[in-house]
């Protein structure tokens, strides 16, 4: 069974990426199956952030001690 990769070593991979190809270290064909990959993590990035922005609960406390649960989107401005 494969591991499953973490957002971590998808974002490690997708610099390793972004550099190869910046630095010009690789053919043609190379860094277009680099960038096919590269798009691949972003969006596996993109959701995993998404997710966990989703599943982000914050507490605060009221006045009377009291802690209300509030979503993360709640409470950016």
């Amino acid at each position: 069974m494969p591991k499953k990769k973490t957002f971590e070593q998808a974002l490690l991979r997708l610099e390793e990426i972004i550099e190869n190809i910046e630095n010009s270290e690789t053919t043609l064909d190379e860094s277009v199956k680099l960038y096919k990959e590269g798009i691949d993590l972003s969006v596996f990035c993109g959701n995993q952030l998404k997710k966990t922005e989703q599943e982000i609960v914050v507490l605060k406390e009221k006045a009377d001690g009291i802690f209300k649960e509030e979503s993360f989107e709640n409470t950016e401005e």
